[in-house]
């Protein structure tokens, strides 16, 4: 749940950045900038949906909307507070209706940190005080972000105090027995001899990782998205004509000045890079070596540490700092392009036999659906050459819940209890192509559609609902045929060729 309600939030609030619709924009200019700004994402969607003229039509719609989604954005960050099931699904409906209020970051935060999830939490934390530093629960914010992350206090203070605290004398015990002095010596030995290990042991780069461990590739895109539109994309990407306009002597001084506020404005670069670095770090565990085994991530630290330290000689005007910048944008340029096709790689799935034989064989292992007698399970027909966009964890928790359901449902019924899984493709009226997972029973039990979706519904079929409206899939029943009792389609968007032709 973790890696998928970070999605929905994420997806929530961030994208590519666009312009606020100006105050003298006519209302249908402004409604349909506004809305372009929530379809991507953007951090200032909300502000931009409360910047339409309230008089006009657009503007009514746009708070109504706003309204909705707030009601349903709150109910899920109540229910993340409590424990209590359903706050993805809470989320998921605000998602589809409108853009959150950044203020609903602070909730969120803290009800993560009270949860152990002191990664996101700290990503919640330093969203709500980079959006609503003003905010007045603003000091808490950074207080608590703080106890998170020492090296994060102060970081987000609006006006940090230069003064040095006291120093506190350290006095040394007035005597210490030799025997428990020989035993902390040799702990410290001990751990210091560990520590000496890990540190010399290489570990993994993070796309070797990612191939190695599925289970972590929801929190990998996650990560990866995450660095790549707060700092890749905004602060790097953005710059990019500014850098090429200084390189050949021809930057004006708004582009200086726009360089400058990007690179050097706001959180400093080498600790938002940082921050980043800890957080893949902390979340993937100690077989990730970003530092040293991963060559991308290395190089963009020292690229990282080359613009922090061209500050003083690009605001002079030094022709050789122009170049050092080049350099050092490219490789973070680099990362950019060869994270975007980590993501890519790591959210397509082959839909084949093989993982629909992983379902069932996951399912036959659990002790209720294992103890149903089958007189056939029949997998195929399967089309050829399928992936969906989806994390194959994700689909595999779909599919799951739908062919433990069905063999549950023919264990309840008379024989003959059969279970059949198929896969196709259909052109949709639009030119897409939909992959259809069909799985079909001989139970009698009644099931329809509408059933499905309903939020009281058991089994796990809400869980499949909120997964498959993340990737804009569908879930329906249809009438049964040629001996079975009904079917249960899971319908999903084909994944478009790429040149890498990689599924997970």
């Amino acid at each position: 749940m973790p890696v998928l309600l970070g999605l929905v939030v994420l997806a929530a609030c961030q994208g590519a950045r666009l312009e606020l619709p100006d105050a003298s924009v006519a209302p249908e200019e402004a409604w349909r900038m506004a809305e372009e700004l929530w379809r991507r994402r953007d951090f200032d969607a909300h502000r931009s949906w409360l910047a339409v003229d309230p008089n006009s039509r657009q503007g009514r719609e746009a708070r109504r909307r706003l309204s909705r989604a707030d009601q349903r954005y709150r109910e899920g960050v109540r229910r993340l507070e409590r424990g209590e099931p359903g706050a993805r699904d809470a989320l998921l409906e605000g998602v589809a209706i409108a853009p959150m209020d950044p203020a609903l970051y602070l909730p969120l935060a803290r009800a993560c940190r009270a949860r152990g999830l002191e990664v996101r939490a700290e990503d919640y934390y330093k969203k709500f005080l980079r959006l609503r530093p003003d905010h007045p629960q603003a000091p808490a914010a950074r207080l608590e972000l703080g106890a998170l992350d020492p090296e994060l206090q102060g970081i987000f203070e609006p006006e940090p105090s230069q003064t040095p605290a006291p120093a506190v004398p350290i006095r040394p015990p007035p005597s210490v027995s030799l025997v428990p002095a020989f035993a902390a010596g040799a702990i410290a030995f001990a751990a210091a001899v560990a520590l000496f290990a890990r540190l010399f042991r290489r570990g993994l780069p993070l796309a070797r990782l990612a191939a190695e461990s599925p289970e972590l590739q929801p929190s990998i895109a996650y990560l990866v998205s995450s660095v790549r539109h707060e700092l890749l994309k905004h602060r790097i990407g953005a710059i990019g004509d500014a850098v090429r306009a200084l390189g050949k002597g021809e930057a004006t001084a708004e582009q200086r000045a726009f360089l400058a506020a990007r690179l050097y404005g706001g959180e400093p670069l080498v600790l938002a890079w940082r921050g980043h670095v800890r957080a893949f770090e902390r979340a993937l565990g100690p077989r990730l070596d970003l530092r040293r085994a991963d060559r991308g991530f290395r190089e963009a630290g020292r690229a990282i540490g080359r613009i922090a330290a061209l500050e003083r000689a690009l605001a002079a005007g030094d022709a050789r700092a122009a170049e050092r910048l080049a350099w050092a944008h490219r490789k973070l340029l680099e990362l950019d392009a060869d994270l975007a096709a980590l993501a890519t790689r790591l959210v397509r799935t082959t839909v084949d036999e093989v993982l629909l034989e992983e379902v069932v064989r996951e399912v036959r292992s659990e002790y209720a659906a294992g103890r149903v007698e089958l007189d056939a399970l029949v997998i195929g027909p399967v089309a050829p050459g399928v992936s969906v966009e989806v994390f194959r964890f994700d689909l595999v928790l779909v599919l799951k819940n739908v062919v433990r359901n069905a063999i549950l449902a023919v264990g309840r019924s008379a024989p003959p209890r059969r279970i059949a899984l198929d896969v196709g493709v259909e052109l949709e009226p639009t030119g897409e192509e939909a992959v259809r997972v069909r799985v079909r029973d001989t139970s009698t039990e009644a099931l329809t559609t509408e059933a499905i979706y309903e939020r009281r519904v058991d089994r796990g079929l809400g869980l499949v609902t909120a997964a498959l409206t993340r990737y804009d899939g569908a879930i329906e029943v249809e009438a049964g045929s040629q001996g079975w009792a009904k079917g249960v389609t899971v319908r999903l968007f084909r994944a478009l060729q790429s040149s890498s032709g990689v599924a997970s």
